[in-house]
């Protein structure tokens, strides 16, 4: 789908904007704040690595979800997997050839199911992201392309993992936040910090694309095949768009939903006409069931929190070690 444009790219849009749409994934984000408050409370009296917990989470339920059915080490290696090729994504020291031996091994291994139940030698659950690829709608893609596209709803999924530690940072950084995020139950504060979280934290420092037509933006002339990149932080605290840009100030997003074109944390624009993200509403429910677990828990982050904003990803020192005490 990254690949394609125009008739070719807005009908495959259409089927992962079904599959992803607010009804489909609610269980899935509701199933993930379940999880992850079951796992929180074995964490009472220690220390843990953040980040690696909400891998095993995120990417167990976004697995079940999507008609996976495997024994819990499987999915946990799979998890881990997943999170390998999206760390990555910057070409970053030796993260960049984990990423591309995991993406072989992830590959094949979606292709088989894909394979697996066309064949009818595996089950899945009806309706399902695996069922729909296979038979469903994505029954005409080749298997490749289907696991593949597979892949482009698992992995994104467990990339939530890296907004959610910084949350977790956030919420230490500014502890007044806390009450009112328990004390929530409409969620519009939740979704208010999350959002605030996504734009001082991008995922990304730039998103790049090429020019398709002759076009001219702020005096400057593009022609077709020109490389055009766009500065994710930069947009995001451009004082034309935003008041006190460089203050985190959830409030700015109180009952309103985020500017398309000032606020690109996972592209911009229409995500049914454009490549901005169609699981972009799916990010802000994981990062609201994660932040309502999270707020209700009593922990301290242990040793450096500091990020390098230079790598791609980026994230909190060590994944974010925190103590929970209560």
């Amino acid at each position: 789908m990254h690949g394609l444009d125009d008739e070719q790219h807005q009908q495959r849009k259409a089927m992962f904007l079904e599959m992803l749409g607010d009804e489909s994934t609610r269980p899935l984000a509701e199933a993930i704040g379940v999880d992850l408050r079951q796992r929180a409370e074995r964490w009472v009296g220690s220390e843990v690595r953040l980040f690696d917990e909400l891998v095993e989470v995120y990417g167990a339920a976004v697995q079940a979800w999507a008609g996976i059915h495997a024994d819990a080490g499987a999915i946990r290696r799979q998890s881990r997997r997943l999170a390998a090729i999206v760390d990555g994504f910057g070409g970053a020291g030796a993260a960049y050839p984990r990423a591309w031996r995991a993406r072989l091994v992830a590959n094949r291994w979606a292709r088989s199911l894909v394979e697996e139940v066309r064949a009818g030698r595996c089950t899945t659950t009806p309706g399902s992201p695996l069922q729909a690829l296979a038979t469903g709608p994505g029954r005409d893609l080749s298997s490749r392309v289907a696991g593949v596209e597979l892949l482009n709803i698992l992995r994104p999924t467990v990339a939530v993992a890296w907004p959610a530690t910084f949350l977790a940072r956030a919420l230490v950084e500014h502890p007044a936040w806390r009450p009112r995020l328990h004390d929530d139950p409409s969620g519009e504060r939740r979704t208010a910090f999350g959002h605030e979280v996504r734009r001082t934290c991008p995922f990304v420092p730039a998103l790049a694309g090429r020019a398709r037509a002759r076009a001219e933006i702020d005096g400057t002339v593009l022609e077709p095949g020109d490389l055009l990149v766009l500065d994710v932080p930069g947009t995001h605290r451009d004082p034309r768009h935003w008041d006190a840009p460089d203050d985190f100030l959830p409030e700015r997003f109180a009952g309103v939903w985020p500017d398309p074109f000032a606020f690109v944390p996972q592209g911009g624009g229409d995500p049914a006409t454009g490549h901005r993200c169609p699981g972009e509403p799916l990010t802000v429910a994981i990062l609201d069931e994660t932040a309502a677990v999270l707020a209700d828990l009593g922990y301290r982050i242990v040793g450096s929190a500091g990020h390098d904003p230079q790598r791609i990803p980026t994230l909190p020192g060590g994944g974010l070690v925190i103590r929970v005490d209560a």
